[in-house]
Parts: C-alpha cells; structure tokens; sequence
C-alpha cells in the first residue's frame, strides 16, 4: 500500500475536531523560544482568521509533527500529508479556541491530574509514556515527572506538548458530549426504522432507458440551451485554478554493465561464502545492505526460497544468488540446531458450518465428501482448493506455509498435522468448531531451527549511469524552449510524451509520477505558460512544459459543452418517454407491450423503503418513495426518472408490512447511533466553516 495509507491508519480514526487540538499541541515549539506563534515578518504562507501563518514557523511545525508521530523525514509524500494534517489543525484549533471560549468549557485541577498521571490515563498520555519510558505503570510515572528537569530538553517539551493535546481533546470531548446529549429518538421514528428493513411492496414496473430514444426523436440542444443550464447550475460547474503539463520521463535504472558488476559482486559473495575459513555471520553483517546478516529462524519464519526447499537442504548449502524487483538476495545455511516446538507444512481446504440451516449443513458435508473423494482419485489439491475453501488461504491452493505447533490458526487440526508420520492427505474429513477441513501434510513435523547467513543487496544505477541520462535529460530541455519545440523534439528523437491535467495547487502527483511537489510548485511559482523545466525526482528527470491553465470561476460553454449537452438530451428523452408512457393505460405488463419492445418489464419486484434504487437499473430514491406511497393493487406510480439511465413506471401488486415489535428499543439504539456519527462527522465542518482562510503554501512547499 502506498505510504499515505500507512499514515491514515497510524492515524486512527480521530475526528476532525481532535486532530484540529491535537496537532496545535504537538507542533508547537519550544515555549520558551517561540514567543509569538503567527508573528516574524518572513514570507507568509497563508492566514487563519486574520492570524498570519509564517514559511518558517509552519515547517517548524511540520517538523515537529512528523518527529511527535514518527514518520520518516525526507520522504515527500509523507511531509506532504504531514503539512496537510497541521494546516487543518491550525484551522480547527482557531475555530474551536474561539467556540470553547465562549462556552466557558475547561479542565479542572483534578481532571488535569487524572488524565496526566492519574487512573484514567488520556490515550495520548499513554502512548507517551510507552515511548519515552516503556511503561504506564502509575509509579515510574511519577518517578519520570519527578526526574523531567533531568532529561533533555526535548523531552521536556514532548512532555508539554502531549500533555497540551490530552487536554485539548478532553475539552473537544466534553464540546462533543454536551451536543450528542441533545439527540433523541421518538417511538414512531424507530418503528418507521424497523419497518422499512423489513416491510416491502411487491411490483411490477416498466422501464425505458434513454438509449432506446434516437437523437433525432426529441431535436438539437443548441448553445442558448447549453448556456441557461449553466447559468441556473453555476455551483456545478465551478471550478479551482489548475494548471496542464506536457512531461519527458528519463528513468534512471541500472545499465548492462552495471548489471554485470552485481553480477560479478555477488559472484565474490558466494565464493567467499563457500570458503569454509571464512566467519559466515562476520562477513554477511559486513557485506549486507538490508537485513541484520545473520540470524536463527524457525521454519515458519524463513525466507521463502529456504523455506520451500527446507527438507532437502543441509548445513552449508547456500541458496542464490537470486534477483527479484531489482534486489539481489544469498543464504547459506551456516548451520541447524535443536528446538523446543515442532515445525510441520501442511495444506487445507476448508468448509464453514457457521450460520447455516441443517438443510445447508448438511449439503455442505455433501459437497466435502465429494472433494474428498476427487482429491482421493487424483486431482489437484491445490485446485480445488482454490474452487472450493472457504478459508484465507484459498488464493495460495490451502499452502498454509510451514506451521509452528503452538499456531492458534491451525488449533483445530494441529493433532493431525503433528501426528502425521507420513506426508500426504489425511483420507478423512475433520470437523471441529463449525468448521470441515481436509488436511494434506506436506512436510511431516521436524524439531530443528537453523541459522542463516544471508546478503541483500538492491542494484542501483551507478554514478555514470545516473550522470548519462541527466544529459539525455539536460539536452532535451536546452533544445526546447515552447510546446510546440518540446513536441517536436520529442518526436524526432523517439521520446514519449505524457500529460497531466487540471493540476492543482496541492497536488502531489502528476499523472504517472507519484512525486512530482516540484513541477507543482514550479507551476504555480515562476512558470508562465510556454515554459520548459528539468527535474531530479526519485529515480528519473523529468523535462516538463507549463501548456494551459484553467482559472478559478465557472468553466466555459466549450468546456462542459459535452457534459451539458448529453444532461440535456437525457432531460428531453425523459420527457419524450414520460409522455409516450403517459398516454398509455392498463397494468405495467400491458403497457410495456404497448410501449414496445424498447420498453422492459419486470415482474414480482420487491422494494423495500429503505432503499435507495430500483432493481439493477439505477439509483432512484424518489422512485422507491413513489413505489411505497401506492395504497391499493394495481395502483401506479406517474413515470419516474432515473438520472442517467432512464424512466421507469411502477404497478403495486402487493403491501407486506412488518410485523410489530413488543420493543423497538434496538431501533432506537440504531437511529441514535447513526445521528451520533452523522454530528461527529459534521461538528468540525459546521465550525471550521466559519474561519476565513487563505492558504498560499503552494507558493513554498
């Protein structure tokens, strides 16, 4: 996954509101050196409320930051996010400053205490003390606060700032409960929750999509047309300032000869791996690029290409070199000693009971001993697994990889497996827990541990590599100085010529490279359209051309013209159907062969009201609210449209209502949780909306 998903799950699930505290308190710097926060006179990045945001004290807060959570430095889309996290910090804390204040909510002696080093410790303050001294144990907590003026500095202001967010997100907390106490339910509301899951309308409808009504059935959409569509939907069609590009990628991978120095280096590992005089764990410490060179592994935990050789290789072997993804890799067994547990390989297919009626049960079992009986006479097991498990491990054929004895994901099925005295699958179906395996053993069980020497090494181009293609790039770009040269040159030397549209200010790739803060800033720096510039990314230039740009405001008719037009024949082609379908009378199946054959009938549908489309037809929450206000068989609905698809007309054949509860309190429950979620999704929203912002970090970062 890419890093940005790393960091939302370091993240967690904070609200809004609480990063908005939460990154005030952990990007502020030292107190007693940092007088006033938004003051200086350097370059302004933007302002918040009429508070100006300065280029220096917002990297020192980004700093900060990333240094508070532990994400990497150096890497772009990791400062990137992290900017992102404290500019919107910066705006909740100023919206919320403000709101709390007036509401007068605040931290009491006490409470301070409790959250800090008391019984109910803040989870920030937990995760604070687990880093800085291992522990939340209430007494080396006090003994850390008694020491803190003996620790460095920084430390000290951690302190401060992790105590700092405690608080704050305490004080959002109370915001928050003090509103989701005002949420109730009423009866009438969670049985009308409790009706619409489970009462439901049988019907039939017709539907007409608008591909079956010809352009020339309902006339031209002309630019007058176009134009007053545009004028009524303006907030549709605003649009921010972006910026177009025109780019040149040169990679910068490995060369052939680079290639065969690997090769050759890899060659002197391995001889000098099997020299015998040589200290196997001194010499992969010293000579590996990833990894720790020399460790002992169970079975279960063992590269993959030893793994799967386990049984037939011995003390000394040395496996590789092997090259994948640009990383070469070399083991040597340097030796095999005793272990405690037992290490077995084994395979499975696997059914689940859980849930199911005995009728459905009992097919199940049906279906097992089938299996079975065809893995018995010869087929694949690994294919059938794959058609019939149930498990995680279908995709891999049932391989469950080598096991250790005390490994909860095989506990119902471990006698089996460390019982085995022979290799092969055990002619009977297992059934423990809900659940029905056929097991296939592998490797029967051994109780060995081995030590592995083993060098990682990634090929990397080399300096004349890298320095040849930043001249193929340099010469691109000193022979261009427009598009239309940029195209041509690209052209007559055999180069291809990516795009990258509607960039906006805070983006962080374009197009292809994942990478690419540097053409943004560019862009949206100096650059005037026409202008040529050369890059270093990670691991490629890239020569670029600024071609176009879209101010910010309502686009024009020639760039939403197709957009509009075909909104505007769909609202003509439903009002051609709508009157075709108007004229006609009868039940919907009688209507439809009336209609002809564009229309669609479909018979003994059931809607319930909580849904939100018709079928497979599309969504059509209005549709389905009509559907359930017909009271009487044969009742129908006025011709509805379905955005984008088309129009369909609805017939009642039959009402099945909910039967009514003694206790609807779980419905009650249900609603009230979901207005609890919608209000902490919207809270920080609703205030933050109110700060004015201007943000012009674009221009810096």
């Amino acid at each position: 996954m890419s890093i940005i998903n790393t960091l939302r799950e370091k993240m967690g699930r904070l609200l809004v509101v609480v990063v908005g505290f939460s990154i005030l308190a952990f990007v502020l710097t030292d107190l007693a050196t940092n007088q006033n926060l938004f003051g200086g006179g350097a370059r302004i990045v933007g302002e918040i409320d009429g508070e100006d945001i300065t280029q220096e004290e917002f990297a020192t807060m980004v700093d900060n930051y990333m240094r508070s959570y532990g994400y990497p430095t150096g890497n772009q889309q990791a400062t990137q996010f992290a900017r992102e996290q404290v500019w919107q910090g910066l705006i909740s804390q100023t919206a919320f400053s403000n709101k709390l204040r007036q509401l007068g909510l605040e931290i009491s002696t006490n409470e301070r205490i409790d959250l800090v080093q008391g019984k109910n410790l803040s989870p920030v303050m937990q995760n604070f003390f687990n880093q800085s001294i291992g522990t939340t144990d209430p007494t080396q907590i006090k003994g850390f606060l008694a020491t803190l003026d003996q620790y460095p500095a920084e430390y000290q202001v951690y302190f401060t700032n992790a105590e700092q967010q405690a608080m704050s997100n305490r004080q959002v907390q109370k915001f928050e409960n003090m509103l989701l106490k005002t949420q109730y339910v009423t009866l009438a509301e969670a049985q009308r929750q409790y009706r619409s899951q489970f009462g439901f309308v049988e019907t039939d409808y017709v539907y007409v999509p608008f591909s079956s009504v010809a352009d020339d059935q309902i006339g031209q959409v002309s630019d007058s047309d176009i134009r007053n569509y545009i004028a009524e939907h303006e907030e549709d069609f605003k649009v921010e300032e972006s910026k177009d590009v025109e780019y040149v990628s040169f990679p910068v991978v490995p060369s052939a000869q680079d290639s065969a120095m690997y090769r050759d280096q890899m060659a002197e590992i391995q001889a000098a791996f099997e020299d015998e005089t040589n200290n196997d764990s001194i010499y992969a410490i010293s000579m590996t690029e990833q990894g720790i060179g020399f460790t002992t592994y169970d079975p279960s935990a063992l590269p993959i290409s030893v793994a799967n050789n386990l049984t037939t290789l011995k003390k000394g072997d040395i496996i590789g070199p092997e090259l994948q993804n640009g990383i070469y890799t070399i083991h040597k067994i340097s030796d095999i000693v005793p272990s405690e547990n037992a290490f077995a390989r084994a395979s499975q297919i696997v059914f689940f009971l859980q849930g199911k009626t005995p009728s459905e049960q009992s097919t199940v079992r049906e279906t097992a001993r089938s299996v079975l009986r065809r893995i018995n006479n010869g087929e694949a097991f690994e294919q059938l697994a794959r058609e019939y498990s149930d498990g995680q491990f279908s995709t891999s054929g049932g391989d469950l990889g080598w096991i250790k004895d005390t490994d909860s994901k095989v506990a119902d099925i471990k006698d089996e497996i460390f019982g085995a005295s022979r290799t092969g699958v055990i002619r009977r179906l297992i059934e423990k827990n809900n659940k029905i395996y056929i097991v296939n053993v592998t490797q029967t069980p051994i109780k060995q541990r081995f030590k592995l020497a083993q060098v990682i090494v990634e090929m990397v181009p080399s300096y004349e590599t890298s320095n040849e293609v930043y001249l193929q790039a340099a010469e691109f770009a000193a022979n261009v100085s427009n598009a239309q040269e940029f195209r041509d040159y690209a052209a007559n030397n055999g180069y291809s010529v990516f795009q990258g549209s509607k960039i906006d200010k805070n983006a962080n790739s374009i197009g292809r490279l994942t990478e690419a803060r540097q053409i943004v800033t560019w862009l949206y720096g100096d650059a005037s359209i026409g202008d040529v510039s050369d890059f270093d990314l990670d691991g490629e230039y890239v020569v670029a051309v600024y071609t176009n740009e879209t101010e910010e405001g309502v686009q024009s008719i020639d760039e939403v013209r197709a957009e509009v037009t075909t909104i505007l024949k769909n609202e003509k082609k439903a009002e051609f159907i709508k009157s075709k379908l108007s004229s006609l009378s009868g039940t919907a199946s009688a209507i439809a062969s009336a209609y002809g054959a564009e229309a669609q009938l479909f018979s003994k549908q059931n809607i319930r009201l909580e849904d939100m489309s018709i079928g497979t037809i599309g969504l059509a929450p209005e549709a389905v609210g009509a559907a359930y206000a017909l009271q009487n068989p044969g009742d129908k609905t006025a011709p509805q449209v379905i955005d984008g698809n088309g129009v369909v007309l609805i017939e009642l054949k039959s009402r099945s209502e909910a039967s009514e509860l003694g206790d609807y309190t779980a419905y009650e429950n249900e609603l009230l949780q979901l207005e609890s979620t919608k209000l902490q999704q919207n809270i920080g929203l609703a205030i933050t909306e109110k700060v004015e912002v201007t943000d012009e970090r674009y221009k810096y970062f």
